[in-house]
């Protein structure tokens, strides 16, 4: 019986490891890499639109 309290107590110890590793990756994402994702977006987004109003410009007779 001491052995299987032990081992629910070992399987207890790797729940709580996992859920704080979890908490400590969803807080790295939320404070950081959402940052970093959302500026490569909208880089992303005015680089588009720059190159397309360049086509715009150079395509003759388009009004």
């Amino acid at each position: 019986m001491t052995n299987f309290f032990s081992s629910l107590a070992a399987l207890w110890d790797l729940a709580l490891l996992a859920v704080a590793v979890g908490t400590l990756l969803w807080f790295f994402y939320w404070i950081y890499l959402r940052r970093i994702l959302r500026a490569r977006r909208i880089a992303h987004a005015r680089d588009k639109r720059m190159l397309r109003e360049a086509a715009e410009r150079q395509t003759p007779g388009k009004e």
